[in-house]
């Protein structure tokens, strides 16, 4: 038997911060390349946690936060908490998102509230010979992105971390 981990994101957005009126022209704040992107880079960052994985924890946790009006990501919060470990792992990842573009009203950009649902599953006990070729390929894929994704952070970290080393070299040359 195998046991395969699945997270489902789900996106609801939560009314804009500003308020409505007939004359009004409203335009939400977009992730870059729309929900479809949103979706795939929230699957491509998010790791179950392991505590939750042993503990067969599931559910949904509604992350609140803010898009500015530069499009940065802010005031993360839990909104809906299911546990400790999957209410971080769901913060974790929606305060790693790149910055979106930003709502507008009349034209100029305003900060905006959004919520996003963030559906943990474990889909366990699978028998082996059961008919999930298109499952494995996609899972397959999906574990090839995080693996990428999570090769790509550690690149951009150890170059950041290289960086400061040289800056602190002629600082300390000075």
């Amino acid at each position: 038997m195998r046991r395969i981990l699945l997270v489902f994101i789900s996106i609801l957005f939560a009314g804009a911060v500003f308020a409505q009126s007939s004359k009004d022209v409203i335009v939400m704040p977009e992730f870059p390349g729309g929900r479809e992107a949103m979706q795939e880079f929230l699957l491509s960052e998010m790791r179950y946690p392991y505590e939750a994985q042993m503990n067969d924890e599931i559910g949904e946790v509604l992350i609140g936060f803010s898009v500015g009006i530069d499009g940065t990501i802010g005031g993360v919060r839990v909104l809906r908490s299911v546990s400790e470990s999957l209410d971080k792992e769901a913060v974790r990842v929606v305060k790693s998102m790149p910055k979106w573009k930003p709502g507008t009203r009349n034209g100029k950009a305003v900060r905006a509230e959004l919520s996003i649902p963030i559906n943990f599953a474990i889909v366990k006990d699978i028998l082996e010979g059961d008919n999930i070729d298109t499952d494995e390929k996609s899972l397959r894929k999906l574990e090839e992105k995080r693996r990428k994704a999570e090769e790509k952070r550690k690149r951009k970290l150890e170059k950041e971390r290289k960086k400061q080393e040289k800056k602190n070299k002629k600082k300390q040359a000075a």
